[in-house]
């Protein structure tokens, strides 16, 4: 038998402790769900018009490099209808420099920091508290004490069967603290599954490296290639009509760097053949010589491959299109309440043991002796 009011209290102090935290993830992550919506009503240079015929991605790629010759490219993401291809420089600092580009021109549209990116600033809080990998093992933590936080409120919540509609009564009219009180467990009766599903998927997600040694799945590939003084690099677009021409005429979704010279390009191509969204085919190719290196196909890969990299587009809502994305900016929105209504009602009961105290202490003092 679950001792409720011990669940209750351990309830109230987990929650009391991180609940500065999930504000803040809560707060991220609903203004990170409909990033690239919010970036082009912020930034509408970011929208293009598709012309002919594209740049050549070298030419691009030179572009970028001579206007930020300080910084060194690690991706390019290109997006799909008229937007233009980001590009994602890390700094001496470690600070990324994003660097927005006119595909079909050639144009620098829009080049910065944080201070020209905020929704950047956003996205790293949310992912990793501005701190590396130990803002992400405590944003992990966050995800499981979220888990937690969930299981033992719908336990507490849980009205049986018969009484499942009083779950979800709000009461007005008796008080603020009621009302609050009710509408803690109603919403959080409706959203448990939402916000469980977001604290286990981003603690795993967070976790992959480590668990992906233990468990039955292919790493994802990492190839090094010495770099070699005085021998040129292909040119991107060369490789990128290998790849093509060996994998087949796919959309080209991204492209990543690695090596001090960028002499390890991975091509990442939208997989027609997945239900996943953002699912892509990988490949990986010496810049040196063109050889391919490896791959990463989602159809060849273990079943554990499969539902791990389902995991982000879960987290996301992008597995279920708009609506998904809708339910989970509902859930953060909800997180932000929790800890506001949670923290309200922990002040209102403290306030309201600390005058009952001082009536007694009163009530005592005038009692003759």
């Amino acid at each position: 038998m679950i001792d409720r009011a011990a669940l209750l209290k351990l309830h109230r102090w987990v929650g009391l402790t991180v609940g500065v935290l999930l504000f803040v993830q809560g707060l991220t992550g609903t203004l990170l769900v409909f990033r690239e919506e919010i970036e082009h009503l912020l930034y509408p240079e970011l929208v293009v018009t598709p012309a002919a015929t594209a740049v050549p991605v070298q030419q691009l790629v030179d572009t970028v490099r001579a206007a930020t010759p300080d910084a060194t490219l690690q991706r390019i993401r290109f997006a799909e209808g008229a937007a233009a291809a980001l590009f994602v420089m890390g700094g001496e600092d470690d600070r990324p420099r994003l660097v927005a580009v006119d595909p079909w021109r050639g144009e620098i549209l829009r080049q910065g920091g944080y201070a020209r990116w905020p929704t950047e600033l956003l996205f790293r809080v949310h992912d990793e508290l501005l701190s590396g990998r130990t803002g992400e093992i405590i944003v992990s933590i966050e995800g499981i004490a979220l888990a937690f936080l969930v299981i033992a409120g719908f336990i507490l919540w849980w009205p049986g069967r018969r009484r499942l509609r009083s779950g979800f009564r709000v009461i007005t009219g008796q008080g603020a603290d009621r009302a609050v009180r009710t509408t803690h467990r109603a919403l959080g009766g409706a959203i448990a599954v939402v916000l469980l599903m977001s604290g286990l998927t981003g603690a795993l997600l967070i976790h992959r490296a480590t668990l992906q040694s233990v468990l039955p799945m292919v790493p994802r590939p990492k190839f090094v290639v010495p770099e070699q003084a005085g021998q040129p690099l292909m040119a991107i677009d060369t490789l990128l009509s290998r790849a093509r021409s060996e994998h087949g005429p796919l959309p080209l979704r991204e492209l990543r760097f690695s090596g001090s010279k960028g002499q390890v390009i991975a091509y990442y191509f939208q997989d027609p053949s997945s239900l996943r969204p953002n699912a892509t085919r990988q490949y990986f190719y010496n810049a040196y010589d063109g050889s391919e290196l490896g791959r990463y196909e989602p159809a060849k890969l273990p079943l554990l491959n499969t539902a791990y990299d389902w995991l982000y587009t879960i987290h996301t809502g992008r597995a279920a299109r708009a609506p998904g994305r809708v339910l989970v900016l509902t859930g953060g929105l909800s997180l932000v309440f929790f800890v506001t209504s949670g923290a309200w009602l922990w002040l209102s009961a403290r306030q309201q043991r600390h005058a009952r105290r001082m009536k007694a202490a009163a009530r005592l003092a005038r009692e003759p002796r």
